[in-house]
């Protein structure tokens, strides 16, 4: 009878395990891939891997054949912590600016860079593998402005 027990408490265990190695935390780099607005203007990012603890992206729209190339973009680690980085075209005398983590919960990530003219808050969440929401904003939050993407490649 003992020998039942004990079986059933290690398959209970096994099963435990499995469930929390299958569940990964979400990560940024999970943004890697092409992605276009579902609603509004027609706006891409696109989001690469360029190192262990780094992504490199853009951000552009197609209009009758062209493309306008709208904002470079990185995440990476700088001083210990994640930031987000954009580089605007004429703006900001063509200088990155950076953007710190502030806040992460599963699948989001707030950056922000109170120094910043506008936005000084962006927010990433990956609602799920096709379906991205990003915002920018003030730091109190009533000059909002909202993106709805969705997965076209990877």
């Amino acid at each position: 009878m003992k020998g039942k027990y004990c079986i059933f408490f290690v398959l209970i265990f096994l099963a435990a395990a499995c469930n929390i190695t299958d569940k990964k935390p979400a990560s940024p780099e999970q943004l890697a891939g092409l992605w276009v607005t579902s609603e509004g203007p027609l706006l891409y990012e696109e989001w690469w891997k360029t190192g262990s603890n780094e992504l490199a992206g853009r951000s552009f729209s197609i209009n009758q054949g062209d493309t306008f190339h709208l904002e470079a973009m990185r995440m990476a680690v700088s001083d210990g912590k994640l930031h987000f980085f954009a580089r605007v075209p004429d703006q900001n005398q063509e200088q990155e600016v950076g953007f710190a983590l502030v806040q992460e919960a599963s699948g989001s990530w707030i950056f922000e860079n109170p120094s910043h003219d506008y936005p000084n808050r962006i927010i990433y969440q990956l609602v799920s593998d096709t379906s991205l929401y990003a915002r920018i904003e003030n730091t109190k939050g009533n000059k909002k402005k909202e993106f709805r993407f969705h997965r076209i490649g990877f």
